[in-house]
């Protein structure tokens, strides 16, 4: 997780701009018809893992009165949201902050009507994870919008059935279970099982379901209850 704090490893990842993973697209566009039908208007969207602020700026653009809060542990990657952010003024604020420690956490006090992140949750443990969707469904307003696009666990058992999958969206997809481990292991990456992330989710206090899911990409919704 260090290299996230290395200014080159954020500006590459900027300049990249997601384009390297094939689901992205699809379910950033899912994730934003959501935004757009939950009838956010003046209130606040929280986003969860801002990095450079490239899924900030299509929420703002989508959601013209709306105000967005977006937190990152990454102070090179907060500096690239603050800039690509910069036109839309008093609407956005930055919090640094850990999701591993969110109750740390110094967040604005807003009337938050939807949170979300993106491939972001895969970098915590699974206890982490819990407490931080926990912390999450605490956050929201009843009747709020909680929506997470995230990577899930692959058993090895049906590895090679995941690659024939995967392979219809990425032909370049290849490798073994244990070489697949490994790259989890130096990009820091602890998927979870998606059974589990619901739970999780549903222990928080939320209606949870997963409503898209390409091999291993996954949105999940979560509703809190009015």
């Amino acid at each position: 997780m260090r290299q996230w704090q290395r200014r080159e490893t954020a500006n590459a990842w900027d300049a990249a701009g997601g384009k390297q993973l094939p689901t992205r697209a699809e379910q950033q566009d899912l994730l934003l018809a959501l935004l757009i039908e939950s009838e956010i208007g003046d209130g606040a969207v929280l986003d969860l893992g801002i990095g450079s602020g490239l899924v900030a700026e299509l929420v703002l653009e989508a959601l013209p009165q709306a105000e967005l809060v977006g937190v990152d542990f990454s102070r090179p990657m907060l500096d690239l949201a603050r800039k690509r952010l910069s036109r839309f003024g008093s609407r956005v604020l930055f919090c640094e902050g850990d999701l591993a420690e969110p109750d740390a956490i110094d967040l604005p006090h807003r009337r938050y009507k939807a949170t979300f992140s993106i491939q972001t949750m895969h970098h915590l443990g699974d206890r982490e994870k819990a407490a931080a969707f926990a912390w999450t469904a605490g956050l929201v307003d009843p009747g709020g919008l909680v929506a997470i696009v995230d990577r899930v666990n692959v058993e090895e058992a049906v590895f090679e059935d995941w690659l024939v999958v995967w392979r219809r969206i990425d032909p370049t997809a290849s490798g073994t279970f244990a070489q697949h481990i490994d790259e989890l292991e130096k990009a820091g990456d602890r998927p979870a099982r998606l059974e589990d992330q619901l739970a999780w989710m549903k222990a928080a206090g939320l209606d949870a379901c997963c409503l898209h899911l390409y091999g291993d990409r996954a949105l999940l919704v979560g509703r809190k209850p009015r």
